[in-house]
C-alpha cells in the first residue's frame, strides 16, 4: 500500500490491541490492565503507559496514564507545595527518602481502590480515521502526544501511537528518495 495516501486508519492499533476500562473501575484496575494487557498473538513484553476509558457504548471518556495513577498513589510527595531546599546530604545519598519510604508506600497502598475517576484526563485530542498521517503527525507533534483515540462515527476505535506515524512517514520519505 502507498504511504502516500495513507490515512489513520491504515496504521492505527484497532482498540482490542490497547488496554481500556469502564469509569467505574479502580485505580488497582487500572494498574493490572496497564501492567498486563498484551493482545491475542501478541509476542515479547506487551506494557502501556496508557489506558483508554470508554462508557458502556464504547464512547470515549478519556484515558489514564501512569503518571496520573502515580500522582494520586503518592499525591504527598508529589503534590507542588513550597518545600524548602534539603540543605543535608545529597540525592543520591539522602536519608529523607528512606526514613518516608514505609510511610509513602502504606499511603499508596491506602489509594489503590480509589475510583478511576479521580485520574482520568477528559477533553483529550481525538483523531478521526479518515485523518492523513501528515496532519496526524502535526497534531502528536506540535501537542507532544504519543498516543491518541481514533474515533470513527463518533465510536472510538483504536488509537494511533507516534512510533507508527514516524514509521509510516519515514517509510515514505525514504522510499521518495531512493526514486
Amino acid at each position: 500500500m502507498s504511504t502516500e495516501n495513507q490515512t489513520v486508519r491504515d496504521i492505527m492499533l484497532p482498540l482490542p490491541g490497547f488496554p481500556c476500562m469502564k469509569e467505574s473501575g479502580t485505580v488497582q484496575e487500572a494498574i493490572r490492565q496497564l501492567r498486563s494487557f498484551c493482545p491475542i498473538g501478541s509476542t515479547g513484553p506487551c506494557g502501556f503507559s496508557e489506558l483508554m476509558i470508554v462508557d458502556d457504548q464504547g464512547g470515549l471518556i478519556g484515558r489514564v496514564t501512569q503518571q496520573g495513577i502515580l500522582r494520586v498513589l503518592f499525591s504527598t510527595l508529589l503534590d507542588p507545595v513550597d518545600i524548602k531546599k534539603f540543605e543535608g546530604k545529597t540525592a543520591e545519598y539522602s536519608d529523607l527518602s528512606t526514613l518516608l519510604n514505609g510511610v509513602l508506600i502504606k499511603e499508596g497502598v491506602n489509594h489503590l481502590n480509589a475510583p478511576v475517576g479521580k485520574v482520568i484526563e477528559r477533553g483529550i485530542r481525538v483523531l478521526s480515521a479518515s485523518a492523513d498521517l501528515l496532519h496526524a503527525m502535526s497534531v502528536m507533534v506540535i501537542c507532544r502526544e504519543t498516543v491518541l483515540p481514533v474515533e470513527e462515527n463518533g465510536r472510538l476505535v483504536g488509537v494511533v501511537q507516534l512510533a507508527e506515524v514516524f514509521g509510516a512517514l519515514g517509510d515514505m520519505l525514504v522510499s521518495m528518495n531512493s526514486k
